[in-house]
């Protein structure tokens, strides 16, 4: 996997998007995408998923992050993104929108696999196809990440994704409540419909 993990990183369209990202992202930034790139395309082999598709997505899933609220909310105006009531009072939740935009504006992105990867790794959502779950349990529990959790969760990545996906799901749960913050209905979609699938 580490083979194909340097062949994908050395491929023009991942510099292409490395190069944006060195330029745009803090240096810890810029690692996470790295360390969700790795887990990203390694659970992609464990469950038979277009690898290639896994690189991209989670190359690509934080590439708004670098925008303050303010700027944010100006790409929102700029690109005419509907917002949902959560998402126009939760600047955290709009990075996903943009990034899907840049994805297909600035690096010709136009899988869609891919594009719903980006938009869903943040809230998630109930129908999320493989390359979704995929990013969205790496973006969690990415090698570099030590949160509350975590090494459950990333055991459990390389057995049963649903599984997975259900407890990255309950955990951001626990973390909005604690923080009494709004919980975009995506996430709460997420835990139930996942729900089936816990090992009591």
């Amino acid at each position: 996997m580490n083979t194909i993990l340097a062949e994908f990183r050395a491929h023009p369209k991942s510099i292409e998007i490395q190069r944006y990202l060195s330029d745009k992202l803090s240096a810890k930034r810029l690692q996470h995408v790295l360390s969700v790139q790795e887990m990203a395309v390694d659970l992609a082999f464990v469950y038979k998923a277009d690898a290639w598709q896994a690189n991209l997505a989670a190359l690509l899933h934080d590439s708004a992050k670098w925008m303050n609220a303010k700027a944010l909310y100006n790409a929102v105006r700029c690109y005419e993104i509907r917002l949902d009531p959560i998402e126009k009072v939760s600047p955290s939740l709009l990075h996903p929108l943009i990034g899907v935009k840049l994805a297909v504006e600035k690096f010709a992105v136009t899988d869609l696999e891919v594009l719903e990867a980006i938009r869903n790794h943040t809230t998630g959502n109930r129908s999320m196809g493989i390359i979704s779950q995929i990013l969205y349990v790496a973006d969690f529990a990415e090698p570099s990440r030590t949160h509350r959790t975590v090494d459950f969760v990333r055991k459990l990545a390389y057995s049963d994704l649903v599984n997975a996906v259900h407890h990255v799901a309950r955990a951001k749960i626990e973390h909005l409540l604690e923080k009494g913050v709004m919980i975009h209905p995506n996430t709460l979609h997420t835990y139930n419909s996942t729900i089936a699938s816990v090992e009591n």
